[in-house]
């Protein structure tokens, strides 16, 4: 009897195993994109350069026009100190260990009064090269929206990076 009780639980544990291959039972597709109601990529054919989002007025940055210096991965908002200057979301990939690294803005989207970002991060060649900077994006708006969501194209939300 206990023979026949092992031989089934054998069967039915290799069914499951075959029936889980034939279903497609893998770990998914991890791609984030924005919805194609509020994003400019699709609305436009690719991301421009600048122009409006909702009611804000945006520009991304040359990648050349920022040096970040943040270890931590995430964004912050800064601002120049003068009266009626524009608004700059620095996103950050935090520190690298490879030189090369790079991050960039591929899509925004206003979803009411959320300001939706996706970013694409891509590692360098391989290369070992420890370094200070850090790989930013700045994208500059005309006034804050009432909340900011990052995501990179791989599902990793940029959390808010506070100063101490």
């Amino acid at each position: 009897m206990n023979s026949l009780i092992r031989k089934i639980l054998c069967v039915v544990m290799a069914l499951t195993l075959i029936t889980g291959i034939f279903t497609g039972c893998h770990s998914g597709d991890t791609k984030w994109y924005l919805a194609n109601d509020i994003s400019l990529k699709t609305q436009y054919g690719s991301l421009p350069e600048q122009g409006t989002v909702g009611d804000l007025e945006y520009r991304i940055c040359p990648q050349d026009a920022f040096s970040c210096y943040r270890k931590e991965c995430g964004y912050y908002i800064d601002q120049l100190e003068q009266l009626d200057t524009p608004y700059f979301i620095v996103i950050t990939s935090g520190s690298k260990t490879t030189e090369g690294a790079e991050i960039s803005i591929v899509d925004l989207g206003m979803d009411g009064t959320t300001l939706q970002i996706l970013v694409e991060e891509k590692d360098a060649s391989l290369g070992k090269f420890v370094s200070p900077y850090s790989p930013c994006v700045v994208l500059e708006v005309n006034e804050v929206p009432a909340e900011v969501v990052i995501h990179s194209t791989t599902g990793k939300e940029f959390k808010h990076i506070t100063f101490d």
